[in-house]
């Protein structure tokens, strides 16, 4: 998205302060980049390389995403490669910006770092002694390329998701790429109910594809393409995620995730191919090497445990980073487990790394262990997801996958960062408070302004993952309650309306009987004791495609009053909200219409720009951001660009500026994302 305000160029920092003598309404500065920046790596890999060093590869999250390269022995940061190989011959749709963060970091037996990416689905390969190569997108289609394995001639194996384009979304396909022909391979899909081959193993010959969100494990061979299908564990749940796959000593480690049950990994004999333990408190995502007896090293519920497969036995080893870090959750998923000898000692040692930039190590012969950050990482930005007013009059920015939390505050025109690793998808202040709505699992956090930032504020208060709910797309000050609208997990077909009380801490979630089909609850207002609600139909993972809906449900019953369909052919409703006259206001996106609060009757409708639902396999619900305003008597709401409406006439007096997420809650300026750049518009 271009970084220019729609006929109006950003003013230099020099005069983003300065105030215009006699302004014209409305005034616009540019309040600067959104300072969100973190340390997140999603992939890594720890192995010996060709000259007997011990590296660590680490995959950093950010615009663009980047290859930490570290000596494993000291700790030392060697490189940061960013994963962008600019190409002004390409032709891809969309255009390549750079990978934005990678859950597959792979080495082969020669030292050659494989990174198959997100964003934009490249992967890339990065042979000893030589420079990075991207060896470019699979197919037009990939928008994510999974975590991958090489066989012993280095040709790589990996699985995708195919997001790009318009609907109907294929089904996840497993690739192969060859440094001899320096080609790809296309071994097809297993149908539009996968959407993930999410995970890919090389062992003995053959390959192991893992796919999701429908619980499903396959063998292919690699060059037949021949399949044979392995049951899933007895009991498994049908919503899992063949989410990690690691071979190692005859033995294949599945972890199963996702779904609306807890994660739990699972150990296939590749002889027998039969599944022979469970590892409840497996967390993934890589193992060590085998020893003489088949024994490995993994995390298990955050520590560090020694595992044989043939009992089926975890032995602890005390180590989880330590007492502060045990008290965070410990070791976390395991990035980048291997076992080494370590060249000061000579002892046995296995090293591992974490998501948030730490490398450890623990010494098996002494049973001593270290855990650090690696301090040279240097954090990337993050995209903005986020916008809203909080009720300290600050504005609160969330951050994309990494997370962050950035705010604003207007009266002194300053920033304040805060550690916060999580995705906040909707939030909003109510009773002195802010509520965050989190991916994954629809959680919601409360924070309060008035105390300090720490390890208890913000707090958990729930998450919606046994209810089916995933993304919390909506998050209002609704009476008193807070209401949160979600979207469904991909194995799940309806969206949900939770009410909150922080006076008892209780809440309610209603997943069915709002609206007709598979849909996410987009839109939420509230007024008089109803909660009124839009749905979102176009994209739902079955591929499905429903119009968008609107209801009323009355808050203390939680009873349907009514519900519409006031626009057929529109398959979404991303905005609501009501005047001062008590008239409801709904927006599409390309749409901005009336009904009757009574009985949810369209009273009218003006058509700002079609937009091609039928072609939409992706929609951010968040594009919409809708609320009247008493102060000038307009309804301030963005789809792409600003808009000014009237509500007497539905006719939007501008200006436009292009935009993304915004906070247009009621008060002389409003708030908006531009770019990664923060917007203020002073509209009256």
């Amino acid at each position: 998205m271009t970084t220019l305000l729609l006929g109006l160029a950003l003013l230099p920092a020099s005069a983003a302060s300065a105030t215009p003598a006699a302004p014209a309404a409305p005034q616009w500065w540019n309040r600067g980049t959104i300072p969100l920046y973190s340390t997140t790596a999603a992939g890594g890999e720890t192995a010996r390389m060709p000259d007997g060093s011990v590296r660590t590869y680490l995959a950093v999250s950010g615009k663009p995403a980047y290859l930490a390269e570290i000596n494993a022995s000291t700790s030392t940061v060697l490189r940061m490669i960013p994963l962008y190989v600019p190409d002004s011959a390409s032709t891809e749709t969309p255009p390549d910006a750079g990978a934005q963060g990678a859950w597959g970091v792979s080495i082969d037996k020669r030292g050659t770092v494989f990174v198959s990416s997100y964003g934009f689905g490249h992967v890339y390969r990065l042979p000893w002694g030589k420079p990075l190569e991207d060896l470019g997108r699979p197919s037009a289609r990939t928008s994510f390329t999974w975590e991958g394995d090489a066989d012993g001639e280095g040709v790589f194996y990996f699985g995708t998701s195919e997001f790009f384009g318009p609907a109907p979304l294929p089904g996840g396909k497993l690739f192969s790429w060859n440094p001899r022909t320096r080609q790809y391979r296309d071994y097809g899909d297993w149908g539009a109910t996968y959407g993930y081959v999410r995970s890919v193993e090389y062992a003995n010959g053959k390959l192991y594809a893992g796919l999701g969100p429908s619980t499903a494990l396959w063998q292919v061979d690699p060059k037949s393409g021949g399949r044979v299908q392995i049951p899933p564990p007895p009991g498994m749940p049908t919503d899992k995620y063949a989410y990690q796959l690691e071979d190692e000593g005859g033995y294949l480690y599945v972890l199963f995730a996702g779904g609306t049950t807890a994660q739990v990994g699972w150990v296939l004999n590749l002889r027998t191919l039969r599944w022979e333990h469970q590892i409840p408190g497996y967390l993934g995502q890589t193992i060590t090497g085998a020893d003489r007896h088949g024994r490995v090293y993994l995390v298990d519920a955050g520590e560090l445990k020694q595992y044989d497969p043939r009992r089926g036995v975890l032995t602890s080893t005390g180590f989880a980073g330590g007492t502060e870090q045990a008290d965070k959750g410990g070791l976390g998923a395991g990035k980048g487990l291997a076992r080494v000898v370590d060249p000061r000692t000579r002892h046995e040692t296995i090293v591992g790394a974490t998501a948030g930039g730490d490398l450890w190590r623990y010494d098996t012969v002494t049973g001593h262990g270290t855990f650090g950050h690696l301090d040279d990482l240097v954090g990337t930005p993050t995209a903005p997801r986020s916008l809203a007013k909080g009720p300290d009059g600050k504005i609160y920015a969330g951050g994309y996958f990494q997370g962050g939390l950035a705010v604003y505050d207007p009266a002194t025109t300053t920033w304040t960062t805060h550690p916060f690793p999580h995705q906040i998808e909707g939030m909003a202040a109510h009773d002195g408070k802010m509520y965050f709505g989190l991916y994954p699992n629809a959680g919601l956090w409360e924070y309060d302004p008035a105390s300090p930032f720490g390890s208890a504020n913000p707090k958990l208060l729930f998450d919606l993952k046994s209810d089916g709910q995933e993304r919390p797309w909506t998050v209002i000050s609704a009476g008193r309650y807070v209401a949160v609208g979600t979207s469904p997990k991909n194995s799940q077909a309806g969206g949900a309306v939770t009410l909150y009380d922080p006076a008892t801490g209780q809440h309610r979630t209603w997943k069915s009987g709002l609206v007709t089909g598979a849909n996410q609850i987009s839109a939420l207002t509230y007024r008089d004791g109803v909660v009124y609600g839009g749905s979102l139909g176009c994209c739902n993972f079955d591929g499905s495609k429903s119009p968008g809906q609107v209801f009323a449900m009355d808050a203390t019953s939680g009873d349907v009053l009514w519900r519409s369909t006031p626009l057929p052919r529109e398959q979404g409703v991303a905005g609501l909200t009501f005047d001062g006259q008590g008239r409801l206001f709904g927006q599409s996106y390309g749409t901005i219409f009336e009904l009757d609060p009574a009985t949810g009757a369209l009273i009218r409708s003006v058509q700002e720009f079609a937009y091609p639902w039928e072609t939409v396999t992706n929609f951010q619900p968040r594009a919409v951001n809708m609320a009247y305003d008493p102060g000038d008597n307009a309804i301030y709401t963005t789809n792409g660009m600003t808009r000014r409406i009237d509500p007497d006439t539905l006719v939007d007096s501008g200006p436009n500026y292009r935009t993304s997420f915004a906070s247009v809650s009621p008060g002389a300026s409003k708030f908006y994302v531009q770019s990664g750049l923060l917007l203020e518009v002073k509209w009256y």
